[in-house]
């Protein structure tokens, strides 16, 4: 059965074994080691052992290595899981040149948590998960139809509707479902043992502090 995209949701709310901090950047288009190249702020970017995410968040000593990645591939889509200081939906959309990125942002520090589609280095659509639909960029109504029709989402909505009519559902809730539409939609599912439990090869993406510190 497929993972999908909903798991997320429990891993930023620390329900799992995952930490809430848990930033992730997928590529269809691009091959693992490019994501992580375009996304990472220096040169080279060279890929080492495989690593749990425990011991990938233990390299982070916000000295030298501000943020960590593991990296993989789902289907068509690359993926890269990174812990520590990571840019997160502050990405440059440049990275998605040629491609299609999505970005997931639990933003631990600084609520709520994002959705980023950038692509040809262009956002496309950008909205908090979890509060509602307010939706921003180039293509803001890109998943209104297949939100509407799993009924999260009520046709012609305004601001002030949230994610139907339900006011008892919660914001963890409406994360789930949003991203289940997300990844149905895109096509993308995230093998959540893999990347709670399991060794990915890892990439330092950041050796110096992310621009919003």
């Amino acid at each position: 059965m497929s993972d999908g995209l909903a798991w997320i949701a429990d891993a930023w709310s620390g329900t799992s074994p995952s930490a809430p901090d848990l930033y992730i950047t997928c590529a269809r288009g691009l091959g693992p080691e490019q994501l992580a190249e375009r996304m990472a702020d220096h040169e080279p970017v060279e890929v080492g052992p495989a690593l749990t995410s425990q011991e990938a968040r233990g390299m982070v000593d916000l000295s030298q290595i501000y943020c960590v990645g593991r990296i993989g591939q789902s289907g068509d889509w690359s993926f890269i899981v990174e812990c520590g200081g990571s840019e997160g939906w502050t990405l440059d959309p440049a990275t998605s040149r040629g491609a299609e990125v999505l970005i997931l942002d639990p933003r631990p520090d600084d609520p709520p948590s994002f959705f980023t589609y950038l692509a040809d280095g262009q956002v496309r659509l950008h909205f908090e998960l979890g509060f509602g639909y307010d939706p921003a960029g180039a293509r803001p109504d890109l998943l209104r139809p297949a939100l509407e029709a799993a009924g999260i989402t009520p046709p012609e909505d305004t601001i002030d509707d949230l994610l139907g009519d339900d006011e008892e559902t919660s914001p963890l809730e409406q994360k789930r479902r949003v991203l289940i539409v997300a990844g149905e939609h895109f096509g993308l599912s995230l093998p959540r043992q893999l990347i709670e439990s399991g060794r990915l090869p890892a990439v330092v993406t950041r050796t110096s502090p992310p621009s919003s510190w």
